[in-house]
């Protein structure tokens, strides 16, 4: 019985920690719910879009007299601001943004204007990358086994913790999760989406790259300890301690950014 509850336990845990780092992560959108004294129900402003898809539409749902434009431009360019009306159908506000190269990016603001005022929705510029369509044979394994590397990474320190001796098959399996995920379906979801298969360390500054890598220069040494019959609990409890603090930290930071300019994919950006 205590087995069963640490495995539903740690999938518990591992879904915490995928929603907080998608939610709190740069390209998620930009949502809110209903305005006080403008009949807006809801709007959602994404952050993150597909090139030549219809997936980058400002959205202001709402019941009454309104209007709204949306003023945006090429991220880091001295381009001039460019103001486009909102189109209205069906109760709905929108406006498709114009799609960009893979790594684009585009500033933002959206404003609506209702007989009591002016209103800004957004919380300021809101900036939206677009990325490469990425075929589904690469995104899902890529996510399954990212979300299963985390799920054993957790029941392991529950095992490390509570019983001193971690499994020596549960900590290679942990690997090979992260090995498939990370380093085989991860860069290949990234050639697709920015033309790029690594940016990490030593050829860029992608974050998810790196903390990647630094996931498995933390699980490199319990597995060497567990293959070899060494006391291991220190060490997997560190790794899972440095998992934890990646996960931590938001998704797609500092990732892929076109450099206008020069027409380069660099990485850094926000």
């Amino acid at each position: 019985m205590k087995k069963i509850a640490f495995w539903v336990l740690s999938f518990l845990i591992t879904l915490s920690f995928a929603v907080f780092q998608r939610m709190t992560g740069p390209t998620y959108p930009v949502k809110g719910g209903a305005v006080d004294g403008t009949g807006i129900s809801g709007y959602r402003l994404p952050r993150s879009c597909t090139t030549g898809g219809d997936d980058c539409r400002v959205r202001v749902n709402y019941k009454g007299p309104l209007q709204g434009r949306v003023e945006w431009r090429r991220y880091r360019t001295t381009d001039a601001v460019q103001v486009s009306p909102l189109e209205f159908k069906d109760g709905l506000l929108f406006f498709l943004l114009p799609s960009q190269p893979p790594a684009g990016k585009l500033e933002y603001r959206v404003f609506v204007e209702h007989p009591s005022g002016e209103r800004e929705l957004s919380p300021g510029p809101v900036v939206t990358r677009f990325k490469g369509p990425v075929p589904a044979w690469a995104l899902t394994p890529h996510i399954i086994f990212i979300f299963l590397f985390m799920f054993f990474s957790v029941r392991i320190a529950f095992t490390a913790l509570v019983e001193q001796t971690p499994l020596k098959h549960a900590v290679v399996i942990n690997l090979a999760f992260l090995l498939l995920g990370g380093f085989l379906f991860g860069p290949l979801v990234q050639y697709y989406a920015f033309g790029q298969a690594w940016t990490g360390f030593p050829f860029g500054y992608d974050l998810t790259d790196n903390k990647t890598l630094l996931m498995l220069l933390a699980w490199l040494p319990a597995l060497w300890s567990v293959l070899k019959d060494r006391p291991a609990r220190r060490r997997v409890l560190l790794a899972f301690a440095v998992t934890a603090a990646v996960y931590l930290v938001p998704h797609s930071m500092f990732g892929s950014e076109l450099d206008y300019a020069s027409n380069q994919v660099v990485t850094g950006g926000k």
